[in-house]
């Protein structure tokens, strides 16, 4: 009997929540995972359930830890012509020959992920609010991931949510950080300010280099979408607006790499706060 999360709860890593009810319908309808580190990490993280895996026949390089962790959970695996995985995914997919037909994500609790980080010294949240393309996301949750984040906040308005482009644009990351919805992101960023975090908005126009201030403790970055940058509401609520310096003749960074850029700037000062003990 398969375990499910509670409604609101953030996802499990632990117990397994992998279902093997081996239908084989390949036009059955439901959330697609595809490439080897998305399906992978599915399978590892436990925290959909996965109804099979469709394997191209005339691909089985580099999909051995992927096909023996499905075998281990007990998840049917079902090989088929390349072209029948192709219209699962659509043509323009790089699926390396793997696909896992899987049950949609579940968002995280936002008061979850922001308890967890107002528990730690150095806390530190991802706001992304505003963003539209799906790779921009799925790059954004993979540095969060790198970084250590306690998890990421995502807007409604206009906020591509954890499609299966996300998911292989963040290599399988999507699948271990707590990712939530929240539907009222001035008043959590102002809520955050209060206990004690410090709330960044990424904005080329900002007022502050990005490296210019002390990141070792409690931080929340912000960051709007690809062409309209931060909503005034959002960017009324932040502590500072930051910019990355550029060369001239260059506009702007990409979102997803302005965010890498301030993440691992944060990164970078707990490690010397660590190893030093002085902040910058």
């Amino acid at each position: 009997m398969n375990r499910r999360p509670r409604p609101g709860s953030p996802p499990r890593t632990g117990p397994r929540e992998i279902a093997a009810r081996g239908r084989t319908n390949e036009s059955e309808p439901g959330e697609v995972l595809y490439g080897v580190h998305p399906v992978l990490e599915a399978l590892e993280a436990g925290r959909r359930t996965i109804d099979r895996i469709l394997v191209a026949r005339d691909s089985t390089q580099g999909l051995g830890r992927a096909l023996r962790k499905a075998r281990e959970e007990g998840v049917p695996v079902a090989h088929l012509p390349r072209e029948v995985i192709a219209r699962k995914v659509g043509r323009r997919a790089v699926h390396q020959g793997i696909v896992a037909l899987v049950s949609a994500v579940a968002y995280a609790d936002p008061d979850e992920i922001c308890r967890d980080a107002t528990g730690r010294a150095d806390g530190l949240i991802l706001v992304l609010d505003g963003i539209e393309d799906p790779r921009n996301l799925g790059a954004a949750v993979r540095s969060a991931a790198g970084a250590g984040a306690s998890g990421i906040l995502l807007g409604l308005e206009g906020t591509v949510g954890l499609t299966a482009a996300a998911a292989k644009s963040s290599a399988g990351a999507a699948e271990r950080i707590p990712v939530a919805r929240e539907p009222r992101l001035p008043e959590r960023l102002l809520a955050l300010r209060t206990a004690g975090f410090r709330v960044l908005g990424l904005d080329a126009r900002g007022e502050r280099a990005w490296d210019a201030l002390d990141l070792s403790g409690r931080n929340v970055i912000v960051a709007g979408g690809e062409g309209r940058g931060l909503r005034k509401r959002l960017a009324d609520a932040c502590d500072h607006r930051v910019f990355v310096p550029l060369e001239r003749g260059v506009e702007s960074l990409n979102v997803s790499v302005a965010v890498a850029v301030v993440l691992f700037e944060a990164v970078r000062q707990r490690r010397r706060m660590k190893r030093d003990g002085t902040s910058e």
